[in-house]
């Protein structure tokens, strides 16, 4: 049987370590909440990002003129570098957040609900911007309240940019009248369908049509800030989900509170409950489980720590360990965390490492860094991520892993530093059996247990 503390490192934390103690229960994955809650390891911010976008495109105007001369294309390919040596950077940051956090169940959240908003940078003036959306937007507010995490994820450039709301235009607006143009539903539809009240809600096509009405003005600046934009909002009283929104002159402020509503709807709470469950624990959760995390979503008013509490206290959490399989990323923090490779050592690794023993085989697991295939994130489903080219790019890269570690533990020992009692007993066997160490610690790290949480 596997025991508590083991579950608690694998279904919901970084894996276990043998510098780390396993959480001993529910109680210390709670309390690790507010410990860990801010990152050891940022992005690059915002800002810094902006202005290395800002600088590559000038130089790219300056490459691209008639004029330009060696001195420009060099220039550009100089800036072009330093903005995928940010992003590398940025990869090695986010590994390095799992596989050395003390637990990792902060920093499993917030990749959650980084895939719940999925959107990535688009265009050269956003590239490589992912990073900087999930720290600005999702991170502040894991522990938070719901509906300022929806407020941050959908009125960031990320989003606005990656579902075409720079583009919507109020038809009776200033600007709709003069220009002739239109609105884009792209936002509405996701905000509705993705992030609150989701796809078996009762809302309709109107509500969708109206409600992208309502957000329009939600803009993006010439620097690629946040706007709000009065002059393309949509005037008058719209109504969504049978509530009136708005004015003669549409402000923020009335999106705001639609936003708001969206968030404390029942429908958004058992959304929001039946994909922590899913995520967490199982494809298929115990309908008791998803009602339980729900009422308690609904009755702190979408306070996300009451309902992780939720989660972590009822039964069904800790029952059938070991049914998700880990994502590539928390696949390769964990292989790194039971290896306990030297952290400044990983952290130091160059941009052509990176990209060659990173980037690339993530990108061949199924998770380019980055990139999400969809408005609707990555599946959640164990079987999504297992594919006979995924699990083959899996194995390579952990035995290049161990490879580039020769001297390792001793796989007889490292069976239960990587597994603890949830290795199975043919596991065991095997790395008993293994003719070098090499061979031992590669057979624990591509088995199907260490690939499932």
């Amino acid at each position: 049987m596997v025991s508590v503390p083991t579950i608690a490192a694998i279904r919901f934390g970084a894996g276990l370590s043998p510098d780390t103690p396993a959480p001993a229960h529910a109680d210390a994955l709670y309390a690790s909440l507010r410990a860990e809650a801010q990152p050891t390891f940022p992005p690059q911010p915002w800002a810094e990002r902006l202005s290395l976008l800002q600088n590559r495109a000038a130089l790219l105007r300056a490459r691209r003129a008639a004029t330009a001369t060696q001195a420009d294309r060099a220039a550009f390919a100089d800036a072009h570098q330093a903005l995928r040596d940010a992003s590398f950077t940025d990869l090695r940051h986010a590994i390095a957040e799992l596989a050395y956090a003390g637990c990792g169940f902060h920093e499993r959240l917030t990749r959650f609900w980084a895939n719940h908003f999925a959107a990535m940078g688009m265009g050269g003036a956003l590239m490589r911007t992912r990073s900087a959306f999930v720290h600005d937007a999702i991170r502040p507010h894991v522990t938070g309240r719901f509906s300022d995490m929806l407020r941050a994820a959908v009125m960031h450039p990320v989003m606005l940019v990656y579902l075409d709301q720079f583009r919507s235009v109020g038809p009776n607006s200033a600007v709709g009248r003069r220009q002739g143009r239109g609105v884009n539903e792209n936002l509405a539809r996701e905000v509705l369908e993705l992030h609150t009240l989701g796809s078996s809600s009762t809302y309709t096509q109107a509500d969708v049509s109206q409600f992208a009405l309502l957000l329009t003005g939600l803009r993006i600046s010439p620097q690629t800030e946040f706007l709000f934009d009065s002059r393309v909002a949509e005037p008058g009283i719209i109504e969504v989900l049978g509530k009136r929104y708005g004015a003669r002159v549409t402000r923020l402020e009335h999106i705001m509170h639609a936003l708001d509503d969206l968030a404390r709807h029942p429908d958004t709470a058992t959304n929001i409950a039946r994909k922590l469950a899913r995520h967490f624990v199982a494809d298929a959760p115990d309908p008791q489980l998803v009602a339980y995390i729900a009422a308690a979503f609904s009755q702190s008013g979408g306070d996300l720590m009451a309902s992780y509490r939720a989660l972590l206290e009822h039964p069904a959490a800790w029952e059938n360990p070991m049914s998700k399989t880990r994502a590539p990323v928390e696949y390769m923090a964990a292989a790194i965390r039971a290896l306990n490779v030297p952290r400044d050592a990983f952290l130091a690794l160059p941009s052509r490492r990176t990209r060659l023993e990173l980037a690339e085989p993530l990108q061949q697991m199924g998770e380019e860094f980055e990139a999400v295939p969809s408005a609707a994130g990555h599946d959640d489903a164990a079987a999504y991520w297992v594919t006979p080219q995924t699990l083959a790019a899996r194995i390579g890269w952990v035995m290049a892993l161990v490879q580039r570690w020769p001297d390792g533990p001793d796989p007889r020992t490292f069976v239960d530093v990587a597994l603890g009692d949830a290795a199975p007993d043919a596991l065991r066997r095997a790395a008993r059996g293994a003719e070098t160490r090499t061979q031992g610690i590669g057979l624990i790290l591509a088995s199907p247990a260490f690939n499932r949480r």
